[in-house]
């Protein structure tokens, strides 16, 4: 295995809806007899349930419900550019329709079948971890490139942060993700993502890259700050 998993688009969106990954099932299955569960911050407490703010109604763990507004595009396209840190802890049973409730009529086929993929395969990766397993993503800052009422392009650059003992070095990914929504059925639905590069800050003078094991240790007893955006 190579010590830096990527699934997707270096985990980070939608049908790029994965940087890193670990999903529902490996918190709540029961492992077989000396499999070792993967350990990793506990999610948010509403993880598969939104409700309030932006987005108010619940979706398997995403908002939808945006307002037909450019700044209802920007929040819609902030959710779904970092979706992937609620969708990895639901089941392929559960994120399969939750995938096609968000996206477009014409991409809802595509882009489950691809996100599906990539988190089972992040998933089989990250079981076979011997210690815990962080996975962060986060939007940094936004730009919305186009906007009508029928239809929007919003960027946002994002970081994702994995760590997993024997399968991925820390690592942090930045990317900056164009989010294509159409508004359809009411609200706004992903037609297609795309992601590149950067922009990367290099390592700060005193910092140094990190092993995992210290990494983990280090960070042991901290907990994950909710991931609500927008």
């Amino acid at each position: 295995m190579s010590p830096r998993l990527r699934a997707g688009v270096g985990l980070a969106v939608l049908g790029a809806f994965l940087a890193g990954v670990v999903a529902a099932s490996l918190l709540g299955a029961n492992p077989s007899p000396g499999e070792k569960r993967v350990d990793l911050p506990a999610p948010p407490a509403d993880a598969g349930n939104v409700d309030g703010g932006p987005g108010d109604s619940a979706t398997a763990g995403a908002a939808t419900g945006f307002t037909r507004s450019e700044e209802g595009a920007r929040e819609a396209a902030i959710a779904y550019a970092t979706a992937s840190q609620r969708w990895l802890y639901l089941s392929d049973e559960e994120l399969e329709p939750a995938v096609r409730a968000l996206s477009s009529e014409e991409a809802a086929e595509r882009l489950a079948e691809e996100i599906v993929a990539e988190v089972a395969l992040a998933r089989d990766a990250l079981v076979r971890s011997a210690g815990p397993v962080w996975w962060l993503v986060r939007p940094l800052a936004w730009k919305v490139e186009d906007y009508s009422p029928e239809r929007a392009r919003v960027a946002v650059w994002t970081v994702s942060v994995l760590s997993a003992a024997d399968v991925a070095l820390p690592q942090a990914d930045w990317l900056t993700v164009s989010v294509d929504l159409v508004w359809e059925a009411e609200d706004w639905r992903v037609d297609d993502v795309r992601d590149a590069p950067g922009p990367t800050p290099m390592l700060g003078v005193r910092d140094q890259p990190w092993q995992p094991e210290p990494f983990a240790d280090t960070l042991a007893g901290f907990e994950r700050l909710g991931d609500e955006v927008g």
